[in-house]
C-alpha cells in the first residue's frame, strides 16, 4: 500500500435506501478528522458499471437490488473483458455520474468535486494499471478524494450511498481497512418513505419486494465482512430510543473522540420530529391491509 493508504480510511455508510444512511453522513462530517465531500454519494463504486464491476466483472442483479437503468445497463454484457468493462466505466462517469440532481433537484454530480481536467487524469491513471484492476480502483478513489476542491488532508473520507451495505462484500475486498455503517428502520416508515420517491417503487407490492430483495442481498454481503469491520444502526434507537448509547457505539466504531460541533449537530439536528417516526399509519389509506400484504411477501 502507498502513502496515500496511510492518510485516507474509507467509511461506508448504506441501507436499503431512506433509511437514515445521509444523517450518518451529516453527523460525522462535523468531526474535524471526517471528510464527507460533495456530492455525499459517488455512485462510481456500487452503480453498474462501477468500480465493482469493472475489478470482479459485471455482477447479476435483480430489477428491485438496482436502479432501472443500472439493471438493464448490467443485463446487456456479463463478459466484458476488463478493457471494455472499463470504457463503460468511462463512459458512465464522464455522463451520468458527471452532470446529474439529487431527489431535490439539486445539482450531486462529480462536476462539483474536481475538474474534468483532473477526471482526465484520474482516468488515465486508472487504464494504465488495469493490469492490477483492484489497486487501480483503490488509487482511483484515493485520487478522487485527494483531488475533491474541499479535501483538506483528513484521516477519513466517507460516501453515503445506500448500496454499499448490499455491496460491502465487494467494497471490503477492495478496501479491507474501511468501517461500514448500515442503517435501517421499521420496513413500513421505510416503505413508505420510498413510496414518495420518483426513483423508487410506486405500489404497495413492488415496494415491499424492493425492500425484501435489498435487505436480503445486504444481509448476504454482510456475512463475508469481519465483526469487527461493521455496525447496525437503527434510525429510532439514533432519534429516540437509545440516542446517547447509539451515538456512542457509532463513533466507537470508526474510532472517533467525540467534539463539541458534532455532539452539538447530533443534539439539535438528529431529532425525532425529522424522522417521521411512524409516519406509514398515516401514509397509508388501510394500515392494517399494507400490514397483512407485507406479512405474506416477507415471510
Amino acid at each position: 500500500r502507498g502513502a496515500v493508504d496511510d492518510q485516507i480510511k474509507p467509511i461506508f455508510s448504506g441501507g436499503v435506501g431512506r433509511s437514515g444512511t445521509t444523517i450518518i453522513g451529516r453527523i460525522l462530517r462535523k468531526h474535524s478528522k471526517v471528510f464527507v465531500g460533495s456530492p455525499f454519494e459517488i455512485k462510481f463504486i456500487t452503480e453498474s458499471y462501477g468500480l465493482i464491476d469493472l475489478v470482479f466483472g459485471v455482477r447479476e442483479f435483480l430489477p428491485t437490488q438496482i436502479s432501472r437503468k443500472g439493471y438493464w445497463l448490467s443485463k446487456l454484457s456479463s463478459h466484458d473483458s476488463t478493457k471494455i468493462r472499463y470504457l463503460k466505466f468511462k463512459r458512465r462517469i464522464e455522463n451520468d455520474w458527471w452532470m446529474r440532481t439529487n431527489r431535490l433537484d439539486r445539482e450531486s454530480g462529480l462536476h462539483r468535486a474536481l475538474s474534468k481536467t483532473t477526471l482526465n487524469k484520474l482516468l488515465k491513471e486508472l487504464e494504465a494499471s488495469l493490469d492490477t484492476p483492484l489497486e487501480a480502483a483503490r488509487q482511483f478513489t484515493f485520487g478522487y478524494v485527494k483531488s475533491h476542491r474541499k479535501w483538506q488532508g483528513q484521516r477519513f473520507w466517507m460516501d453515503t450511498s445506500p448500496p454499499n451495505i448490499m455491496y460491502s462484500d465487494y467494497i471490503y475486498r477492495i478496501f479491507p481497512e474501511a468501517k461500514f455503517v448500515e442503517m435501517r428502520r421499521d420496513p413500513f416508515d421505510n416503505i413508505a418513505s420510498v413510496l414518495k420517491e420518483p426513483w423508487g417503487p410506486n405500489d404497495h407490492r413492488k415496494a415491499i419486494l424492493w425492500w425484501r430483495d435489498r435487505v436480503g442481498l445486504a444481509t448476504s454481503a454482510q456475512k463475508s465482512i469481519p465483526i469487527e469491520s461493521s455496525i447496525t444502526l437503527e434510525l429510532e434507537d439514533l432519534v429516540k430510543n437509545k440516542r446517547s448509547e447509539t451515538y456512542q457505539r457509532l463513533i466507537n466504531h470508526i474510532g472517533l473522540e467525540d467534539e463539541v460541533e458534532m455532539r452539538q449537530y447530533f443534539d439539535l439536528e438528529v431529532t425525532f420530529e425529522r424522522a417521521h417516526i411512524g409516519r406509514w399509519r398515516s401514509d397509508f389509506a388501510d394500515p392494517d391491509k399494507f400490514e397483512s400484504l407485507f406479512n405474506q411477501l416477507t415471510k
